[in-house]
C-alpha cells in the first residue's frame, strides 16, 4: 500500500480494505478428447435367415466391432461381453454456433457372418450414419447415452432396429494414460439403402487421422 493510503487509514482510526480484481483470461479449449465405447444391448427385426451377426462402427480406414452375436427368432440380446465394441479415442471440435460440437459422422453397420463360407465370410447388410457429437457430453466427466437406430436390409419388409449404449469419458485436455487403438476390420460392402442416411454419407475430410480418430 502507498504511504498516503496508510496515513489516511490511520488518521480515521479504522481499517481500509482495498479490493483488487483479477480477470480470468483462460479460454475454454477449442477441442476436447473423449474415450468412447459402444455396446449393443438389443437387436430386433433382424433377417430370419441370418443367425450370426456383428455390429461395426467405422470412420475412414478405421473400425471397431463387437464379437459375434447369435440371433434367434429375428432378435438378439447379447451379453455385455459379446455386445461391447473396443474402446477408442476421438477429438471433437467445439461448434461456433448451435450444437456444442461440430458434426463427426461415423458409419454404424450390421454385418452378417457366414462361418462356412470360403469367401465373403462377413458382409455388410445394413448401414446408417450417426453423429457421434450427439452422444457425448462435455459438462460431465463421463456419460452414458442410449442410441436407437433403424436400418433397411435388402429383401426384408421391415427395418432392423438396433439399440446401443454409448459410454464416453471426457478428458478435458488432460493427458491420457492408456490410449486405445482402433483395430482394423475389412468389410465386404453391398449397395444398401438405409432408412436414415446413405451408405456412403460419412464425410471424407482432410483431418489428421491419427489426431482425430485413434
Amino acid at each position: 500500500l502507498s504511504p498516503s493510503l496508510l496515513a489516511g487509514a490511520g488518521a480515521r482510526g479504522g481499517r481500509r480494505i482495498i479490493m483488487m480484481g483479477f480477470r480470468n483470461n483462460k479460454k475454454a479449449p477449442s477441442s476436447l478428447r473423449f474415450e468412447v465405447e459402444f455396446c449393443v444391448t438389443k437387436m430386433a427385426g433382424l433377417p430370419s435367415k441370418y443367425k450370426h451377426l456383428r455390429m461395426s462402427l467405422t470412420r475412414k480406414a478405421k473400425a471397431v466391432s463387437c464379437k459375434e452375436i447369435f440371433a434367434m427368432n429375428s432378435t438378439a440380446e447379447p451379453s455385455a461381453v459379446d455386445g461391447t465394441m473396443q474402446k477408442f479415442v476421438c477429438t471433437l471440435y467445439r461448434s461456433a454456433v448451435g450444437a456444442p460440437f461440430d458434426e463427426k459422422k461415423y458409419k454404424l453397420s450390421l454385418i452378417r457372418i457366414n462361418p462356412r463360407a470360403l469367401r465373403e465370410k462377413e458382409k455388410r447388410i445394413g448401414s446408417v450414419s450417426i453423429n457421434l457429437a450427439d452422444y457425448v457430453r462435455a459438462d460431465a466427466p463421463s456419460s452414458a447415452e442410449e442410441l436407437r437406430v433403424s436400418m433397411a436390409v435388402p429383401g426384408e419388409d421391415r427395418a432392423a432396429v438396433i439399440t446401443m449404449t454409448v459410454v464416453s469419458k471426457c478428458y478435458n485436455g488432460t493427458e491420457m494414460d492408456n490410449m486405445s487403438d482402433i483395430s482394423g476390420l475389412n468389410i465386404e460392402t453391398s449397395s444398401v439403402a438405409t432408412s436414415q442416411a446413405s451408405l456412403n454419407s460419412i464425410e471424407e475430410d482432410e483431418e489428421d487421422l491419427h489426431d482425430r480418430v485413434e
